[in-house]
């Protein structure tokens, strides 16, 4: 395996880590965490609590496909990396933003931060 190839198993690292740290996630953290009768809420929303853990663990997981999709652009070595780069990058921003938006709600500050930042990071390149 040549150095570069360390790059693609490297990605194939990841992927697996994200898809493994979801799967656990709903299977083992989430319930034993949301069955705790004294989980402190925030907002005083259960609802709403539930939904931010759930998905700040699932977008944990998708920033690590996000960083594994970098690593195979850096692997492929070829075309325009910056371009590729950008995409993935305002990408993962742009779903980040929208997943908070979605699960919580415009009552989350994050989805609008996220949503500004994946444009920017768009129109900039």
């Amino acid at each position: 395996m040549s150095r570069n190839d360390l790059l693609l198993f490297a990605a194939l690292v990841v992927a697996v880590i994200g898809l493994v740290h979801s799967i656990l996630g709903e299977r083992v953290v989430f319930p034993r965490l949301f069955a705790l009768p004294d989980l402190p809420l925030l907002r005083r929303d259960r609802t709403y609590t539930v939904a931010v853990l759930r998905y700040a663990w699932h977008l944990t997981s998708v920033a690590w496909w996000a960083a594994g999709a970098l690593l195979i652009v850096l692997w492929w070595g070829k075309g325009d990396l910056r371009q590729s780069v950008v995409a993935i990058v305002a990408g993962l921003l742009l779903l980040t933003g929208v997943t908070i938006l979605a699960t919580c709600g415009p009552r989350h500050p994050g989805w609008s931060l996220f949503l500004i930042a994946a444009a920017a990071t768009w129109f900039g390149a």
